[in-house]
């Protein structure tokens, strides 16, 4: 599995940040290549919630199916494939509460890849993973 890890500050309560990430309907406006969510049931995540996205990625075409397989509120999710999906990704989002209006959020993504696309992704995530954090950044502040 490669592993990209990525953490940020932000000028935001932990909880707002929180309630964001849980937002899964809301990840393609700060997920640059998301077109298409289905979140079962509708709502906030919470542990056991299906979340199915479809999307374009480096100029690849995406589709899976996740689950939140961990979760403790304001702290801690995890999106996870199966573990027989045939590419398996899982993407996680700790944060941890620095005062009341600021936090710290930890980006861990985890993808079953060719040694060979390692790469090239490795590349990407450096992009992406900033950027992310960012549009992530603007989505809480227009919220507030």
């Amino acid at each position: 599995m490669a592993i990209f890890e990525y953490t940020d500050t932000f000028d935001s309560p932990a909880a707002a940040v929180f309630a964001l990430l849980t937002d899964l309907e809301a990840r393609p406006t700060w997920i640059a290549g998301i077109f298409e969510v289905r979140v079962t049931p509708p709502g906030p995540a919470h542990l056991g919630t299906s979340y199915f996205e479809a999307g374009k990625f480096s100029g690849y075409k995406s589709e899976r199916t996740m689950s939140v397989t961990e979760f403790e509120q304001d702290r801690i999710l995890t999106l996870a494939t199966e573990a027989e999906a045939p590419n398996l990704f899982r993407e996680s989002y700790r944060i941890e509460p620095l005062s009341e209006g600021s936090c710290r959020v930890h980006f861990t993504v985890e993808i079953s890849a060719p040694k060979v696309a390692e790469f090239f992704m490795r590349q990407q995530m450096k992009k992406d993973q900033p950027q992310q954090a960012e549009r992530l950044k603007s989505v809480l502040a227009s919220r507030t």
